[in-house]
């Protein structure tokens, strides 16, 4: 049977005709593609000619289908520390977990790291998390005293690769026998928190692989039984598609540096963690969703082991609930949805191998510039702007912080934990705005100057009142006023010092002139018109779709003297 027997065949023309009637004379590349942090352009449609090259087989050089040539069930490692404890971590692994990251500084003694492992059984993987290096020596320790088995010790030493001791670290490593024990892991996922994009953590996470494998070389050691100590660790966002991408392209380059260096080409060994930059303290139940695309995409894009965030984390120290939900969202992907069973599901998708390839070329390009002298940090920091300039528009929108808002919401109270400075995330400068106003004597409020009958002001009235929830600040609404006059005296009975004035361009050209005056006549200091700046309306400022939301915030801020 020929399902599509009965269909003349369609191409890429005929799609474009139909786009052209719809668009009707505007721009193309204007309405329909958009650009990535690193220029890669995003078409609305993909075929078999965007992607000319050969990904490959899974498990196979170049890797970019995976590096297992047999799909599998990814490693479940979830975070703890001293904060959490011994009881939630034991609760982690016989809830399901394979395998415990440490989040632990130098201050943790021996006893602590027996008492945070009391119970844990020698055949799960402990991984010191990067920046944990000062703990290696009390968990080699910990073994000796446990009667671990060389041979049989499974985990990391999670050593930055750009520590002048990598390379004795990695010699002292293979001499004593530790075969099962990473010695070090390019943190890329540091990279994204500080702002990077994707092809910046890519290019970053090279030149830190290549740092590594340059010292292990002067050191004299194998490099193959080098590279093979190292794991990469790259963050996993809401943006699924690009997840799956940078962790293919990853692969791929990867075994070209390897390739390079003159070994068999390499598979590299992933950890996906969940984004910090991407959480909030705000409704944070959204963070759950988030994670989930996160996981979702990490698993797709073939990470070896994956770290899902509770949501939570942003607040302080995750309580029992939020360590669950965490574990628990990788378990039904990998045992009820079964992600992990099926090899590369992302590949043969035209627009992921396209994206893959974009990667892939954009990162080696700048990983060279890189290798030449250019300024990683510099370029993050551009992109960082342009994301925040983003995020402060709302085109980057952030679900339950700057869009959609529960301006009753009673902030979630945890146990304070201990900052990483060089997170970065993208809610806080909302979030900061929240926090000022719940803070104040009583909740900060707009009226709403409704213009005309429901019909005609609803839609810029609820537009208005999300973007001011954003601020904490709560929108006194109406059903909408018959004349300027009107509107003013409600107003003034209304207590509020701000009026935002909403209604359809229709009636702004008939009254948003008189309305403007008649607040002020009225003592209003501050009004707001819902509608794109016109100097003839003689508002104080303008909300509309692509504005400044959190610059119009703050201003607000001030002038309720927040």
């Amino acid at each position: 049977m020929s399902l599509a027997g009965d269909f003349d065949l369609a191409g890429r023309d005929q799609w474009m005709d139909l786009v052209e009637q719809v668009l009707r004379g505007a721009a193309f590349e204007e309405k329909l593609v958009s650009t990535t942090y690193d220029g890669v352009a995003i078409q609305p449609l993909y075929t078999g000619a965007d992607h000319a090259g050969d990904p490959g087989l899974p498990g196979m050089a170049p890797f970019t289908r995976g590096s297992r040539a047999a799909g599998g069930a990814w490693q479940v490692r979830q975070a703890h520390s001293r904060a959490t404890g011994n009881r939630a971590l034991l609760d982690d692994l016989s809830g399901g977990a394979d395998a415990i990251e440490l989040r632990i500084d130098g201050e943790t003694s021996m006893e602590e790291l027996d008492d945070l492992l009391d119970g844990v059984a020698s055949t799960v993987p402990v991984m010191l998390a990067p920046g944990s290096g000062a703990a290696i020596c009390h968990l080699v320790s910990l073994w000796d005293s446990r009667g671990v088995d060389k041979d049989e010790a499974l985990g990391g030493f999670g050593i930055d690769p750009r520590d002048p001791g990598v390379a004795e670290a990695a010699a002292n490593t293979l001499h004593l026998g530790y075969r099962n024990v990473l010695v070090a892991v390019v943190d890329g996922a540091r990279l994204a928190d500080r702002g990077a994009s994707e092809a910046q953590e890519l290019a970053g996470s090279l030149g830190d692989g290549v740092a590594y494998l340059r010292a292990c070389e002067q050191a004299g050691l194998d490099l193959a039984l080098a590279a093979d100590r190292l794991e990469f660790r790259y963050a996993a966002g809401v943006d699924q598609f690009s997840t799956i991408a940078k962790l293919r392209a990853a692969r791929r380059l990867w075994a070209r540096v390897t390739q390079a260096c003159g070994i068999e080409p390499a598979a590299q060994r992933q950890h996906a963690v969940a984004s910090g930059a991407m959480m909030t303290r705000r409704d944070p139940y959204v963070n759950m969703i988030r994670t989930t695309v996160a996981c979702f995409a990490a698993a797709v894009g073939g990470a070896d082991a994956i770290t899902v965030s509770p949501f939570d984390a942003a607040i302080g120290v995750p309580d029992r609930l939020g360590l669950r939900i965490a574990r628990n969202t990788q378990l039904l992907l990998r045992e009820e949805s079964h992600v992990g069973q099926v090899i590369d599901p992302a590949g043969g998708a035209y627009f992921v191998e396209s994206l893959t390839d974009a990667l892939a070329v954009t990162a080696w390009g700048l990983f060279q510039e890189l290798e030449a002298g250019a300024d990683l940090a510099e370029r993050i920091e551009t992109t960082h702007r342009a994301r925040s300039r983003d995020v402060s528009t709302r085109r980057l929108p952030l679900t339950g912080v700057s869009e959609f808002p529960d301006i009753g919401e009673e902030a979630a109270d945890r146990p304070p934990a201990v900052p990483d400075p060089e997170l970065r995330r993208l809610a806080e400068p909302f979030e900061a705005l929240r926090d000022s106003a719940d803070a104040a004597p009583s909740r900060p409020t707009a009226f709403l100057a409704n213009l005309g009958p429901l019909a005609v002001h609803t839609a810029r009235a609820a537009f208005a009142s999300n973007l001011l929830a954003a601020g904490g600040i709560r929108a006194l609404g109406n059903d909408g006023f018959d004349s300027p006059a009107e509107a003013a005296a409600a107003w003034a009975s209304s207590g509020s010092p701000v009026a935002v004035i909403c209604s359809s361009d229709d009636m702004y050209q008939e009254c948003a002139a008189d309305t403007v005056a008649a607040l002020k006549q009225a003592g209003c200091g501050h009004v707001v018109l819902a509608g794109r700046p016109d100097d003839r309306w003689g508002a104080d400022a303008y909300i509309h779709l692509g504005c400044d939301a959190l610059a119009v915030l703050q201003a607000l801020h001030a002038r309720l003297g927040l």
